[in-house]
């Protein structure tokens, strides 16, 4: 049988997502160059026909709340495949988090790829062809890219898959079965279930709540040398980090909102985050019992355990405050001005977005190059408390 949305069409109808105009040049000369090449081809060649899939490969090796914002379309994949397995070739800090999911057979990590920190060129193409040999072997029948790059593009033509799928908003679109169109005015989630959609399967857009093994909780707590929190107040699970300098908010403004939550007794607070991250705010000066710093502990996997015994989660638009969005808590978000939060928010209705707009946004920087940083330093401690006040009015715990 003919699988649906096997469609062997090259269609040149994305805008390329470069800010460069030489590599826009660039995309689309290698795509006219490449579709001339493939049209021909194609009229030769027979329509690829699908008896059975069997194996399915998932790519997506980008950042971790990119990651996670892919499951309901993975969730989707299974359900129109439900025999086949599905595969995830993803980061080796984003692997952990999927080792326990129902929908994915096995996880695959790329090792030093296109945003591991710190690859160079060099090493990111001997791991680009070493990606090649070792999913060749296993013979993939479909294979999907969710984020539209072309070197995505490019390993899945490689291993010889036959049926790819993918946003060709980088170039390489003439390599895929089906060119998507890709809609930069919609959430990120919705971005991802549309390029499932001449599959004509029901979609969920839910994101659920990330597995583990109960014996994997224990092993957390004991490692942390913490049992579970146990108070009457309600939990707050606080990121202070960031992925990157301009998505964080000010250290002396956290010490003052901490300080708040702890003097008004609303809040047992839990600090998470990397080694790294803590020694931005080493010594936190505050003397009470409510306050519990598992930063530097916690590693990105043992989130959804954390998560699960909290009520609210207060931080900046970084990983953690996706899979929190994940295990179903309250959030309140500092947003930054880098990104579109419309489009990359967490997907939750438990959202509560604590912003100062600013002209330059979105500016998608690392680094904000606007003297005194006012998209987030003008997020005022009064602000960020009223929001997380309100929330908690809904866990007055008995």
């Amino acid at each position: 049988m003919q699988v649906e949305g096997c469609k062997n069409t090259f269609i040149m109808k994305n805008t390329y997502h470069f800010k460069l105009w030489w590599k826009r040049w660039l995309a689309r000369a290698f795509d006219v160059l490449g579709g001339v090449v493939f049209f021909i081809l194609r009229k030769f060649a027979p329509k690829p026909l699908v008896k059975d899939i069997r194996k399915i490969l998932v790519i997506r090796l980008d950042h971790i709340g990119d990651v996670v914002m892919t499951r309901p379309a993975i969730r989707t994949l299974h359900k129109k495949f439900p025999h086949a397995e599905i595969d995830l070739l993803t980061s080796a800090e984003a692997a952990p988090l999927f080792e326990h999911s129902r929908e994915i057979h096995q996880v695959i990590v790329a090792k030093g790829a296109w945003f591991s920190r710190g690859a160079t060129v060099g090493g990111m193409w001997k791991e680009f062809w070493r990606l090649v040999t070792f999913l060749s072997k296993i013979g993939y029948d479909m294979a999907f890219d969710f984020r539209g790059d072309v070197r995505n593009i490019l390993l899945m033509t490689c291993c010889q898959i036959p049926h790819r799928y993918g946003f060709g908003v980088t170039g390489g679109g003439f390599l895929l079965t089906e060119n998507a169109s890709y809609d930069r005015t919609i959430h990120q989630v919705l971005v991802n279930l549309s390029l499932l959609r001449s599959f004509h399967v029901p979609q969920d857009n839910k994101l659920l709540p990330f597995e583990y093994p109960r014996e994997r909780s224990a092993a957390f707590w004991k490692e942390v040398d913490q049992a579970p929190p146990s108070t009457n107040l309600p939990r707050i699970a606080v990121h202070m980090g960031a992925g990157t300098p301009a998505k964080r908010w000010d250290i002396e403004d956290w010490r003052a909102l901490f300080y708040q939550i702890d003097q008004q007794d609303l809040a047992q607070i839990i600090l998470i985050g990397t080694e790294t991250e803590k020694e931005l705010l080493p010594d936190l000066k505050i003397d009470t019992a409510h306050l519990i710093d598992l930063r530097g502990r916690t590693a990105l996997a043992d989130l959804p355990i954390l998560f699960d015994v909290c009520d609210m989660y207060i931080g900046g638009d970084s990983g953690p405050a996706h899979i929190a969005a994940a295990q179903g808590l309250e959030i309140v978000l500092l947003a930054s001005g880098t990104n579109d939060i419309r489009i990359w928010y967490p997907w939750t209705e438990r959202l509560h977005i604590v912003q100062h707009e600013v002209p330059c946004a979105p500016c998608e920087l690392t680094v904000c190059p606007v003297e005194g940083h006012p998209c987030m330093d003008l997020i005022s401690v009064e602000q960020v408390f009223d929001a997380a006040e309100r929330v908690l009015q809904k866990f007055k715990h008995i």
